[in-house]
């Protein structure tokens, strides 16, 4: 009985004959290529997402040295050569600079 339910015995006592060799190893090979396939599409979609990111980190990279140079120009700007002239406001924003500046320092 066992061998009744077996898929290979079963298809031939239906008539169809079970698969050859080289038919299974063409169905391997196109399972294969069919996987491929998927991989490629998978990496160019990987890539396509990598090149956004990169593109977008560029930006941003970009804008914080614009940011930056800014910065350092308002910093030059509200200090004055004389401390004795300085505002509790103008000491607080100096100070707030240079926290920022040194937390961007600290960072990889």
């Amino acid at each position: 009985m066992s061998q009744i339910n077996d898929t290979g015995m079963l298809e031939m006592m239906r008539g169809t004959p079970p698969p050859t060799w080289e038919q299974a190893c063409l169905k391997l090979s196109s399972d294969l290529a069919d996987s491929r396939q998927h991989v490629t599409q998978l990496e160019n979609r990987l890539r396509a997402l990598w090149d956004k990111l990169e593109g977008e980190r560029k930006f941003y990279d970009e804008r914080i040295r614009e940011l930056e140079i800014a910065g350092n120009a308002m910093y030059a700007f509200i200090n004055p050569p004389s401390p004795s002239m300085r505002t509790i406001r103008m000491d607080n924003l100096l100070q707030g600079w240079d926290d920022a500046k040194i937390g961007k320092e600290a960072k990889p």
